[in-house]
């Protein structure tokens, strides 16, 4: 991992992206240690192993990471939620600044996760896919597109027809979320322009052409974070140039082992 200074300024938004094919139990047990009462209920009611690693991923690696920028213990930390289930900070009293801003996603074996300390920052949604094939894409074009974005993907062939269709949802639905908006009720009222047919790692911006809210300014940023996986950032700021975002890669076990 790249080295992490503790107490720097973000320059505006750091996006951690980690890898969690391993899972040692060692590091099973200190995610588990660092959860709420709540988050630890919630975790026994999940069924299936592979949602229960994802969620303990999730919510242990999110307290570890927001820990370096706080101050605070990974345990200490305290959450709010909105009306649609987004996360945030509660205020610390003893704390001079609000707290950071932050979102995260997951998906495959990546989890993706947004923090920013920057004043002229505001609300953060991101979301990361991994590339694939998209089973009954035609529905879900009708169901989740506008008409004119339904076209774009439709005339492609396979798998570019599905590589487009996440590109869309991404980015979609990292300014939903951002907003603090539900996403199955709001797609088809966001309409995206990807004037960038092929991304590349570093991050490129997509226009907003109709969008709810569009009254708040708001940018989105789309990029591959490693190969196999399409990431997007939604940000609620007038100005947000790309050199603006720092990109950071570690794991659960090598997070923890450097608090």
């Amino acid at each position: 991992m790249s080295e992490f200074c503790q107490g720097c300024p973000s320059p505006a938004i750091d996006l951690w992206l980690l890898a969690n094919e391993t899972f040692e139990t060692t590091v099973q047990k200190a995610l588990q240690a660092c959860l709420s009462p709540t988050e630890r209920a919630q975790l026994q009611h999940i069924r299936w192993p592979a949602a229960q690693r994802q969620f303990l991923t999730s919510r242990g690696c999110l307290r570890y990471l927001l820990s370096r920028y706080t101050g605070q213990t990974p345990a200490s930390l305290t959450f709010a939620y909105g009306p649609k289930g987004k996360p945030e900070l509660s205020p610390d009293g003893d704390q001079p600044f609000p707290p950071p801003r932050f979102n995260l996603s997951h998906s495959g074996q990546r989890l993706l996760v947004a923090i920013s300390t920057a004043d002229d920052v505001g609300a953060i949604g991101v979301d990361i896919e991994a590339l694939r094939s998209v089973k009954q894409l035609s529905g879900l074009c009708r169901r989740y597109l506008t008409a004119t974005e339904s076209e774009t993907v439709l005339t492609l062939p396979h798998p570019q027809a599905d590589h487009r269709f996440l590109r869309y949802w991404t980015g979609k639905e990292a300014w939903l979320k951002s907003f603090g908006m539900g996403i199955a009720d709001s797609m088809q009222a966001l309409e995206l322009r990807l004037e960038t047919p092929d991304l590349t790692s570093l991050p490129t911006a997509v226009k907003v052409v109709v969008a709810p809210q569009s009254d708040r300014p708001g940018q989105i940023y789309q990029w591959h974070p490693e190969s196999g996986y399409v990431g997007a950032i939604a940000v609620q700021t007038a100005l947000l140039a790309p050199e603006r975002l720092r990109f950071w890669q570690t794991t659960p076990a090598a997070l923890i082992g450097d608090t």
